[in-house]
């Protein structure tokens, strides 16, 4: 029988209740990185965007034509010879353009090397750039809107808007276009989140916490996920294609990277200092430019 061991602590009262130990972290408010993407892109139709794009890129659509390619009316004899290379290797690029790829001349004989070809595809979020656009560099923070009888809304903050004169105001609207998303008003404006910052969220309906992929592979797959309808959790990022967050459990054991905000209950912003005791900012917070 295993013997136990007494700690010879004068400070600790064994009959005393140790709460669990909640890690601290510190909120990531640098402002680093580019303002933009590096490809630059043609903005050529209302809504969309023209690149060049390496063959290698190229995918069949359902139909079995060239995903997203831009007027193969211009050099019909280049896309047919595409399409048929990329028909050869199951709509698979990689495999289709493993080897240089020659245009082919009216005559049938080789032309060129051909590497990338024009593709189009609907715009995100862009920024101006060396006549053309290009997709947002790294997003530094979202700013937390609520809309009476609308419920919980976010605006994206990106590195090329801290040098901006104002704060964008247009908020993100699940799967739409950012010409739909919503335009906000200064007094619905609630606080900022970093990546790091401690929110407690809750909802109508569970939210499930899934354990990390990394430890899955290290073999605690069979540890259950958690569902409960309210959880304190850290911030880690956002989506603006569906509107969700992303959070996970101060020790990063459990996530879910996927939380719709609008449909939440309340999202309230903490701060928690290095012991691990946390309090509820208050609201609205004021909203800080960058200049």
């Amino acid at each position: 029988m295993p013997q136990t061991r007494t700690l010879n602590l004068p400070h600790y009262d064994p009959e005393q209740v140790v709460r669990p130990v909640f890690v601290s972290r510190m909120p990531n408010r640098k402002v680093s990185g580019a303002a933009h993407k590096e490809t630059i892109r043609s903005e050529k139709l209302p809504g969309y965007s023209v690149v060049k794009t390496a063959l290698s890129d190229l995918k069949l659509d359902k139909n079995g034509e060239i995903k997203g390619y831009y007027d193969h009316s211009s050099d019909g004899l280049l896309y047919e010879a595409l399409r048929e290379q990329l028909k050869l290797f199951g709509g698979d690029g990689k495999k289709a353009f493993a080897q240089p790829f020659h245009k082919p001349k009216k005559d049938g004989t080789p032309g060129p090397v051909v590497n990338k070809v024009k593709i189009y595809g609907k715009n995100s979020v862009n920024v101006a750039a060396c006549g053309g656009i290009a997709g947002n560099g790294g997003m530094v923070r979202i700013d937390v809107f609520h809309a009476e009888g609308d419920g919980y809304y976010f605006v994206p903050i990106y590195t090329a808007d801290t040098v901006k004169e104002r704060l964008p105001q247009k908020a993100v609207v699940a799967h739409k276009p950012m010409e739909d998303w919503k335009e906000m008003q200064d007094s619905d404006f609630l606080f900022s989140l970093y990546s790091e910052d401690l929110v407690r969220v809750s909802s109508k309906k569970f939210i499930i916490m899934n354990l990390d992929s990394a430890l899955k592979k290290q073999g605690a797959s069979e540890e259950p996920a958690l569902h409960r309808k309210e959880w304190m959790a850290y911030y880690v990022g956002a989506n603006i294609s569906t509107g969700a967050i992303s959070i996970e459990t101060h020790n990063r054991k459990y996530n879910q990277p996927s939380l719709g905000l609008k449909t939440l209950l309340s999202i309230e912003k903490y701060e928690v200092d290095p012991l691990g005791e946390y309090h509820k900012v208050h609201i609205p917070e004021k909203r800080q430019t960058f200049r």
